[in-house]
């Protein structure tokens, strides 16, 4: 138990140094709000598709397509658990920061906080599993995610369906059905634009953090509303919905560790690109973020308890 909370502290520590460090380069104008925003469009449409083509590379051979198709059933159900969980939230609050709030709660850090855990916990299997539930996460935060960023009943199904996420999606999985290993000379560019995810998202979060007075992350009571729905109770939720499914135990813990992480650095970059209120959502990412290191252990010790 010890080791698991280390593992976790020592995970979210290096996160927030790279949080810091974009911390650092917004206070000192090193990184403008222009820089910050044409960073995130470089996140959108180079690293992102690069991210899942090199996740579904590494799973070739790895894992069954059964696996794949139950981890990624599972990995939808506590999806929609999150989306409906969060839909009830701040239905008093004003439209745009309610938004915001929203797909805090609704959308995990699956890829840079959950990601690094489901390793450390689980080994290369429990990976495989993750990039499943990662990318069932793309394609929901590329569909549901941009029309809420944006205040639209409707999804715009061509818009849907071409966007980063969901083409580098499409993509990896045909290369992973037909077992399609890229040459070298490809995957080694690839896997390096994906190694950019985690450190260029941070530091754009770090960025939109600088423009915050520090007091102002404590003193938000929604943000507290915000950390308890997405650390406490939507993984909960997850457990008891995946317990009596008796699932692969691998399966189960990758799917619920990346339920349990915190806010999504998306949350941030969509308010960006969107409009949206970033400093709002750059407190609710830093303030998940550091709650989590006390609440993510406790999901894999709950499944060894119970399961």
């Amino acid at each position: 138990m010890i080791s698991l909370f280390c593992n976790v502290l020592f995970k979210v520590t290096i996160l927030f140094l790279m949080v810091a460090a974009g911390y650092v380069c917004g206070k000192v104008h090193w990184i403008t709000n222009g820089g910050a925003k044409e960073m995130t469009s470089f996140l959108f449409w180079v690293v992102t598709p690069c991210l899942m083509i090199s996740s579904l590379q590494d799973m070739i051979g790895k894992v069954s397509m059964g696996s794949i198709l139950l981890s990624g059933a599972l990995s939808f159900a506590c999806l929609v658990v999150c989306v409906a969980f969060s839909h009830v939230l701040f239905r008093k609050v004003s439209p745009q920061r309610g938004k915001i709030l929203r797909f805090a709660v609704a959308y995990s850090n699956c890829g840079f906080v959950g990601l690094p855990l489901v390793e450390a916990v689980l080994g290369e299997r429990g990976v495989a599993y993750a990039s499943v539930f990662i990318a069932v996460f793309n394609l929901s935060v590329w569909t549901h995610g941009i029309s809420s960023m944006k205040q639209e009943r409707q999804i715009d199904c061509k818009k849907a369906l071409l966007n980063p996420g969901v083409l580098g999606f499409v993509v990896g999985m045909s290369f992973f059905g037909c077992s399609i290993h890229l040459p070298e000379v490809i995957l080694s560019p690839v896997q390096c634009f994906a190694g950019m995810n985690t450190p260029l998202a941070m530091v754009v979060v770090g960025v939109y953090i600088s423009q915050v007075p520090f007091r102002e992350l404590f003193t938000d009571v929604s943000l507290y509303w915000v950390s308890a729905a997405r650390l406490l109770a939507i993984p909960l939720l997850c457990f008891f919905i995946l317990l009596p499914m008796h699932v692969d135990r691998n399966i189960f813990l990758s799917v619920l560790i990346l339920a349990a992480a915190p806010s999504a650095a998306n949350s941030v970059m969509f308010a960006a690109q969107f409009g949206g209120d970033t400093r709002l959502a750059s407190k609710a990412v830093a303030l998940t973020t550091l709650f989590s290191s006390l609440t993510m252990p406790l999901f894999p010790i709950l499944v060894q308890y119970f399961y």
